[in-house]
């Protein structure tokens, strides 16, 4: 593993839940926009499985990270390929601290409106 931020986007592009937890602490806290934190790798698996199931695909478009010490600030839109067909694109900014390699606590700012409506 690396603390490679734009690596770990490309994992979670894959669309493969066991891809995108390997690069998280077993103890991560990880918060998707205003939804309660799922604490724990399991937890985080079964959060992210679930949400592939309510999409046909997405892709992250990087376009900044800034390193401050232990956090990654990273500035990306991210397109989603709906069930129906169309793809929309939002922006989004996430915060990642590392414990090492691994993302120990990972907050997303977005709004899914878009992609739902």
């Amino acid at each position: 593993m690396s603390r490679d931020v734009r690596a770990i986007f490309a994992d979670i592009d894959a669309f493969d839940p066991d891809k995108f937890v390997a690069h998280l602490t077993d103890d991560v806290v990880f918060r998707f926009g205003n939804g309660e934190p799922a604490v724990g790798r399991a937890a985080v698996r079964e959060a992210v499985a679930g949400f592939f199931t309510s999409i046909d695909g997405l892709t992250h478009h990087v376009h900044n990270v800034w390193d401050i010490g232990e956090t990654s600030v990273a500035q990306i839109d991210v397109e989603y390929l709906r069930k129906d067909g169309k793809r929309v694109t939002v922006p989004n900014a996430d915060i990642l601290t590392f414990d090492g390699d691994l993302v120990r606590h990972w907050q997303i700012y977005i709004d899914l409106a878009p992609v739902f409506a």
